[in-house]
């Protein structure tokens, strides 16, 4: 009875939980703001365009946007990587839910190592990857493994 207590007052509270305001405003926008914003822009790579030789100091001192911009780094923002787990998951994601999953329950911690084998394999034998997948199987057979042992002791 105390155990479907516990399980009973999980899942109300799993329900509960939200992750968003259903009305936040997060997607609109107004155009003609945009639009106003990056026209300075536009003049710039206009020019850059039709004057491909044009120092930078020209460019500092006709366009007081290249000033901001010349202190950007060169390389992207964000790396362009692929996943290569999987379904796209995350190896550490991907072996972590299979291991904690099969901790729990019948199987034992034997869905683990398989799902670091499947990462392994899948990734064609990449050693970040595998890396990724083993501390995903270590930390969910230990999170399984004492979700299973203070659910067994209630």
């Amino acid at each position: 009875m105390i155990k479907f207590l516990i399980v009973l007052f999980l899942a109300l509270y799993i329900n509960s939980i939200q992750a968003i305001d259903i009305n936040a405003d997060l997607f609109s926008y107004d155009e003609k703001k945009v639009e106003s914003e990056f026209a300075e822009l536009s003049k710039l790579e206009n020019f850059i365009n039709e004057n491909p030789l044009v120092s930078a100091e020209e460019l500092l001192d006709l366009f007081p946007i290249a000033k901001e911009i010349t202190g950007l780094p060169q390389v992207p923002l964000y790396k362009n990587t692929e996943l290569l787990a999987p379904g796209k998951f995350p190896s550490f994601l991907f072996t972590f839910i299979f291991s904690t999953i099969g901790t729990y329950f019948i199987y034992g911690a034997v869905a683990g190592p398989i799902a670091v084998g499947i990462v392994y394999f899948s990734t064609h034998k990449d050693r970040i990857e595998t890396k990724k997948a083993i501390w995903g199987c270590v930390t969910g057979t230990l999170i399984g493994a004492g979700i299973k042992l203070v659910v067994v002791n209630l």
